[in-house]
């Protein structure tokens, strides 16, 4: 005792408070398997892990699990601090299995990045005693970031303080024994049958040359790893007690919501008609124009609310006129996300669905279902922590739901139903740029799903498997799910001198013909309604083009017209066109 007492005074003499790591961290059992896990996710993040995209393989989903064993363990042995972390593990799982199942941007792109930040909270606030559940997802940082100190005695604890050090010799006796028996069992097995040796090339089929990046990244990873288990294990922080806190100024407080109600009832006194009844439409505004407008900012509105009333409850005593103002506040913003959905509905009526629309839908629910609720807290006068409580729940559980849909797959189902019989206002466009996810729903329709480089998978390689691709693909092959055309053309095109393209006789008397509507330098818009064409991407040019010459777009109405214009072009003289419309316009801007 008395030599931790003089340990914990040098610390203190060196800077700051004493430096106490957990003491479960001492336990040899446990403490090999925190550094073995971070062995193991260096080696798989450096190595295994697909490198030329962002898309979600065999590898990763091991990483995942790697990654939160340790907290599993602990849980098993009731050893962690906080009792809500357990309830967050179904949803770990359940984020785990959406990105090896989706193909959607939301899955492969962003929850990687939501599940990674998730897992650092819930190690950061692991060892916390709480009073409540919405505070495992604010994390605080009780002890002082000295991550190498931390390591280093981590790494003391584990091969300097143990007893028993004969049992590394024993360790590396055994190790040095099996090695060689296991590479020759392993040549042998390899050399003798043809699926074992597929086995083992697809799982561990990564580059073995040693790069000079390397040389940072193996042990700044391995460190990293290590230092959010040492740091979040030993990150004690006592919650349990709520903190008291001043009240508000009621005289600013009901000036503040007072003129809010004012504006809100006046906005909603316009939007009655339109809610009960059919829209007035302003002048020279179409339909669709009208129903565009409105639904993101009246959803922004509805955030802007409850942040407002989450602010105002954290102090509110239960004062008489700041509970009518703020149940008045909440029933006026419940009404605005009521003519929000309906501007929602009516828009997709008319243009149909997309991905962006569903989500938007989704999260006006969730915030409908937030303020209701917030509206029933006020009038029975339930406890605050109890109000945030129950918003965090619903939120994950919204979260949950929304990344357990195939959401891709309803919009394709949606549309394909939507314009069944009027099957040129489809736009097909925006279906084949969706993800392996829409394949079964385009089944006996002649869509396809057209893939990029990027999102190609080999199924038969470990690193890229993904089960639902894969599965996909299995059940209904290639005949609706194929590569992006142009690509090989496109390959050589920064072989192609520029004035070649650009000056190519035969082209700009091509052009001509679009120069009436697009203008001599692509500087106009057709007709007055489509986006300015001269310097756009000859890629996304020459699809279109291909698309209205098969009648399959119609952008702002001009498909038919389009078809007649292209149907006489050869494919050469579409992709010659797409480069001369591209290079045409950064001339022009260069010239500016």
């Amino acid at each position: 005792m008395q030599e931790q007492s003089i340990k914990e005074q040098l610390d203190e003499l060196k800077g700051g408070k004493s430096m106490s790591l957990n003491p479960i961290l001492k336990k040899q059992t446990f403490a090999w398997m925190l550094f073995s896990i971070s062995i193991a996710l260096t080696i798989i993040d450096n190595f295994f892990k697909l490198d030329y995209s962002s898309l979600v393989g065999g590898w990763d989903i091991v990483m995942m699990l790697l990654l939160t064993t340790p907290l599993v363990y602990l849980a098993w042995k009731k050893e962690l601090k906080n009792p809500h972390i357990i309830w967050f593990f179904p949803l770990v799982l359940l984020m785990m299995w959406d990105m090896f199942y989706y193909s959607n941007d939301l899955v492969q792109n962003f929850l990687p990045f939501l599940f990674y930040l998730l897992v650092v909270v819930l190690y950061v606030n692991s060892m916390h005693s709480v009073h409540s559940f919405y505070q495992t997802l604010l994390p605080r940082f009780e002890l002082a970031f000295r991550g190498l100190r931390y390591i280093q005695s981590f790494l003391e604890d584990l091969f300097v303080a143990n007893n028993d050090r004969k049992i590394y010799g024993r360790i590396f006796m055994a190790i040095v024994i099996t090695v060689p028996f296991l590479l020759v069992f392993v040549a042998l097995l390899f050399s003798a049958d043809e699926t074992f040796k597929n086995l083992l090339t697809n799982m561990f089929n990564f580059n073995f040359g040693f790069e000079m990046r390397y040389f940072l990244t193996l042990p700044l990873y391995f460190l990293l790893y290590l230092l959010l288990f040492i740091y979040g294990f030993s990150n004690h922080k006592e919650r349990s007690t709520i903190t008291e806190t001043n009240a508000l100024d009621m005289l600013i407080i009901g000036i503040f919501l007072g003129m809010i109600n004012l504006l809100f009832l006046l906005f909603i006194a316009v939007q009655f008609p339109f809610l009960f009844g059919e829209p007035n439409l302003p002048a020279h505004t179409t339909l669709a124009q009208f129903a565009r407008e409105g639904f993101f900012q009246l959803m922004m509105v509805m955030g802007i609310v409850l942040v407002i009333f989450l602010f105002i409850m954290r102090r509110f005593e239960g004062e008489k006129i700041a509970t009518i103002l703020l149940c008045g506040l909440l029933l006026q913003t419940i009404i605005m996300g009521l003519v929000s959905l309906k501007k929602m509905y009516l828009y997709q009526s008319i243009k149909g669905a997309t991905v962006m629309r569903y989500y938007v839908e989704w999260f006006d629910y969730f915030l409908l279902t937030v303020l209701l609720l917030g509206v029933l807290f006020l009038v029975k006068k339930v406890d605050f922590r109890k109000l945030l409580n129950m918003v965090a729940i619903l939120g994950l559980l919204t979260f949950a739901l929304v990344i357990s849909l195939n959401v891709e797959g309803m919009v394709a189902s949606h549309n394909i139903e939507k314009f069944k019989n009027t099957p040129n206002a489809l736009d097909k466009n925006a279906i084949e740029r969706l993800s392996m996810d829409a394949l079964p729903a385009i089944q006996g329709s002649s869509l396809k799903i057209i893939y990029s480089y990027s999102d190609k998978r080999d199924c038969s390689r470990f690193v890229s498997y993904h089960y639902g691709y894969c599965s996909n693909l299995k059940k209904y092959g290639t005949k609706q799910f194929t590569k992006y055309e142009y690509n090989s053309y496109y390959e050589d095109r920064d072989n192609i001198p520029m004035p070649v393209r650009v000056k190519n006789q035969s082209v700009s008397t091509i052009y001509i013909k679009c120069a009436g509507c697009h203008g001599l330098k692509g500087e106009k818009p057709a007709l007055g309604k489509s986006a300015l064409i001269g310097g756009e991407n000859n890629l996304v040019i020459a699809q279109k083009l291909f698309a209205y010459k098969k009648g399959e777009l119609n952008l702002y109405g001009m498909g038919n017209l389009m078809k007649g214009q292209v149907s006489s072009l050869s494919s050469k003289d579409i992709k010659d066109l797409a480069f001369y419309i591209e290079m045409m316009g950064k001339e022009n801007n260069e010239s500016k």
